[in-house]
């Protein structure tokens, strides 16, 4: 009889985690010879996604964070592993779950995460996973080194699966589709790109204050493109807009399939996050051959390498300084460019599932 694994693909849509999830499904490493594979998730979404083709949908709408995914979903119980891609586990079946920590944003920003029964929760589903969990992957060396030294996990229970790009996807374009995206969302001819805003850990406040800072002294006059929202532009934001027209532009309803050209068509791509546990987006700029200026915190310098120039994302003289300087050296940028492209290659979906593959393996025989 075929062993069964079961995947919790519940959050294939969200940003992420649900790029992993996308990219593991489509290219999901055990044949069904070896195990039969269950995908739990809202068979309409599903539907829009490249899945194995053997694979068997269950039907499993639950909330996430909601009371009832504490319980899981009944035919969890036939499975012989569970494979859930974040950390709501289901408790009654932890023992046969692989779970993965992508990081521990929400234990670092108690600000953004305030409420007590968050604070329980957390606490209590780390040290389930320590305790119960068959096996935990983690996306960096970093949130490994960050689950050891803040929850006290062994490494040896911790296999680090990096997160891939995909370079057919972010790969350069021509100049004249460069050119007609910039028409269509009436860019400026040259810019400064970043992604995201509504986070505290992302840190954009102190982006904007100092480029702010920057244009009133006139040392800058590149202005701000902001793409990669998702939710509404806060209302702080959309004030700021207005006060300074010509010095900030959002790409509200970006489709994911133009966002290479966003990059592409930008001087700069500018990333002050306060914490990251993989940090998607500054690899996908490095791949489309864009200058790379980014945090120096928590997993990024894992990530980037050598490909990007740095700044201490808690300094304001840090970033200013450094910003001027950047734009001031061409020979440096176009060395970024070249660093940045050859950093990106070693973060390729394959190469990850084959060492997710590696894993599993080991697992079913055990």
């Amino acid at each position: 009889m075929r062993l069964k694994i079961g995947y919790d693909a519940r959050m294939i849509e969200n940003s992420g985690i649900g790029i992993r999830i996308q990219h593991i499904l489509k290219f999901w490493p055990i044949s069904p010879q070896t195990a039969e594979l269950f995908i739990f998730g809202d068979p309409s979404v599903l539907k829009k996604y490249d899945l194995p083709k053997d694979a068997k949908i269950i039907e499993y709408k639950t909330s996430i964070y909601s009371p009832k995914e504490f319980l899981g979903h009944p035919q969890m119980a036939e499975m012989d592993v569970l494979d859930i891609p974040h950390f709501n586990i289901p408790f009654p079946y932890i023992r046969k779950c692989v779970v993965t920590i992508h990081d521990l944003i929400p234990y670092h920003f108690k600000v953004a995460h305030a409420s007590l029964v968050k604070r329980v929760y957390l606490q209590i589903v780390f040290r389930w996973i320590k305790w119960f969990a068959l096996k935990v992957i983690t996306v960096s060396e970093f949130t490994k080194q960050d689950l050891i030294h803040f929850f006290g996990y062994s490494k040896d229970k911790i296999s680090v699966v990096y997160n891939g790009i995909d370079l057919e996807t972010f790969s350069q374009q021509n100049a004249n589709k460069v050119s007609t995206f910039k028409r269509k969302h009436d860019l400026p001819a040259s810019y400064l790109f970043t992604v995201g805003i509504g986070k505290t850990h992302k840190n954009f406040p102190f982006l904007l204050s100092n480029l702010e800072e920057l244009w009133a002294k006139k040392e800058l006059n590149l202005p701000l493109v902001v793409g990669g929202l998702s939710k509404e532009i806060p209302e702080e934001f959309l004030n700021f807009q207005k006060k300074y027209p010509d010095k900030i532009y959002f790409l509200s309803h970006l489709p994911y399939a133009e966002l290479p050209l966003a990059y592409q068509a930008a001087k700069i791509f500018l990333y002050p996050s306060l914490f990251e546990g993989f940090g998607f987006p500054v690899l996908e700029a490095q791949a489309m051959g864009t200058v790379v200026f980014s945090s120096n915190a928590s997993v990024l310098p894992e990530v980037l390498g050598v490909g990007y120039e740095p700044f201490d994302p808690k300094d304001s003289t840090s970033f200013q300084t450094k910003l001027l300087s950047l734009l001031k050296d061409s020979k440096r940028q176009n060395q970024l460019k070249k660093l940045g492209e050859s950093n990106a290659k070693r973060f390729q979906w394959k190469p990850a599932i084959k060492e997710l593959n590696s894993l599993y393996k080991t697992l079913l025989k055990s």
